[in-house]
């Protein structure tokens, strides 16, 4: 997709959470990259073996890391918070903490 710099490091969570870590990026600036993110992701369609497509989207929760940030889970938990709240706003939208 080409939506991520060289520096972010993305991974897996477990089922259907997965997690960016962006450096160097200013909280404003992080949702407007998940937000690229997200729409990529809505503009790709997955070929089924029966010709059929698949549309897939994806909700994002931006939650900044900061010092005060007490651990990974605590970051985590920040993120969990708007994650939630752009599924129950209609999902297939980015949410920032704060």
């Amino acid at each position: 997709m080409g939506t991520c710099r060289p520096i972010d490091i993305s991974g897996r969570l477990g089922g259907e959470e997965f997690a960016m870590l962006m450096p160097e990026t200013e909280a404003a600036d992080a949702f407007w990259a998940a937000e690229r993110f997200r729409q990529a992701v809505e503009a790709e369609s997955i070929a089924l073996p029966d010709g059929k497509t698949l549309q897939v989207t994806a909700s994002f929760g931006i939650a900044p890391l900061s010092e005060a940030t007490a651990s990974v889970e605590a970051w985590l938990a920040a993120a969990d918070e708007p994650l939630y709240a752009a599924k129950r706003g209609g999902r297939n939208r980015c949410v920032a903490s704060g």
